[in-house]
């Protein structure tokens, strides 16, 4: 027969949940409605804007003075885009991979949460457990882990794991993500009078130029995330072929390892647009775009870390490989927001396969993730 969670994943990605090209709502309703079947599992939702909801079941312990366990898990994805092979919304398996929007990133984590919680009703669990699906993470506010710390939902002296697809690997480092809206402000001129004008595509240019530069040279290296990053997300400038672009408009992705501050990245940011700037005579503005979010590092002396690492040798019959996670999750902007550190990302699905076209996920990493988180809860 197959596995619980694999066919919740298939129901899950067949509900679309795009950011922010659709809603969550759907998927909220369905994931709400699933949960409160459970025996003895609390449900609650949370309204975090019109039509998108926090969902959170709690099953209650038998020891309160075990720390809370709290599993967190997206359900708003990327939108699709391009030409995809399989139906992006169908869940179809094939060769042993399950496909579709989500279905790595992260509706299989998620699927992997409930059906293990559902599978702890069968005996006492002695530690307060709690599964939350989550709206807006693919944001640039990640509103839905932010209205649960601003709304007091998160329990104090927490464990944090969020499923997102590690390939069944301990993730405990995040890698910085900070985005920037670059303005860039020349003046408009008639191509036969360039003269006349200031050009912000070139003042453009010179920026991107200097800004690769720059994050080219510092002498960060992580020993799992390499060197930082920086890439330009979106250009937009110019009104019409024969006119100099009288202005021009980055988004800019910049990608941190430890130790780099948010500070050093605004630092850089600003000295290198106004290098290019200068080459041509303009104006520019940076602001942030979202949350600023530096690297975090869990605790690694965090007790749920050693009991996972028992749990997954206990499933799987081999020892749990480490990693780092390229990107924020819930977790991490929860560890920003409250300074909590005892957060690790434990997940089915290699992230590689995140935003694709042709997303998938290993349907045996499904199965095998529900076992691990299974055996996680009854610790």
């Amino acid at each position: 027969m197959t596995h619980e969670a694999i066919l919740l994943t298939q129901k899950l990605v067949q509900i679309p949940s795009e950011n922010p090209a659709g809603s969550e709502k759907d998927c909220a309703t369905y994931v709400e409605r699933w949960l409160r079947e459970i025996e003895d599992v609390d449900v609650s939702v949370q309204h975090v804007e019109e039509g998108r909801t926090n969902v959170i079941a709690k099953r209650t312990g038998s020891d309160p003075s075990l720390r809370p366990l709290v599993i967190l898990a997206h359900m708003d994805t990327v939108p699709v885009e391009g030409k995809w092979t399989f139906d992006p919304f169908a869940g179809e398996i094939a060769n042993g991979k399950l496909y579709g929007r989500g279905a790595c990133d992260m509706k299989s984590g998620l699927a992997a949460a409930m059906t293990a919680l559902k599978q702890c009703t069968t005996q006492t669990n002695r530690r307060d457990l709690y599964v939350i699906a989550t709206v807006d993470e693919e944001g640039p506010f990640m509103k839905g882990a932010c209205a649960l710390i601003d709304e007091g939902l998160i329990p104090k002296d927490v464990e944090l794991i969020a499923t997102e697809p590690t390939s069944l690997n301990l993730s405990t480092v995040h890698k910085g993500t900070i985005w920037y809206e670059i303005n860039i402000l020349g003046k408009s001129s008639h191509c036969g009078n360039a003269q006349l004008g200031i050009d912000a595509a070139h003042a453009a240019a010179e920026s991107i130029v200097r800004l690769k530069k720059n994050v080219g040279a510092l002498s960060y290296h992580h020993d799992i995330f390499g060197k930082p990053s920086l890439s330009v997300g979106t250009i937009h400038g110019g009104d019409k072929t024969n006119m100099v672009a009288g202005s021009v408009r980055l988004e800019l992705d910049f990608r941190l390892v430890p130790p780099m501050s948010a500070e050093e990245a605004d630092k850089l940011v600003h000295q290198s647009v106004s290098e290019g700037c200068k080459v041509v005579g303009a104006g520019y503005s940076a602001e942030h775009y979202g949350y600023a979010r530096p690297p975090i590092e869990s605790n690694k002396e965090a007790d749920v870390i050693g009991r996972l690492q028992t749990a997954y040798k206990r499933t799987l019959g081999s020892q749990m490989k480490e990693a780092g996670f390229p990107a924020y999750t819930d977790v991490s902007m929860i560890g920003l927001k409250t300074g909590m550190r005892d957060l690790i990302v434990f997940g089915p699905g290699n992230l590689e396969q995140a935003h694709a076209i042709d997303e998938y996920v290993e349907v045996d990493q499904i199965e095998s993730c529900t076992e691990v988180l299974s055996s996680l809860m009854q610790v």
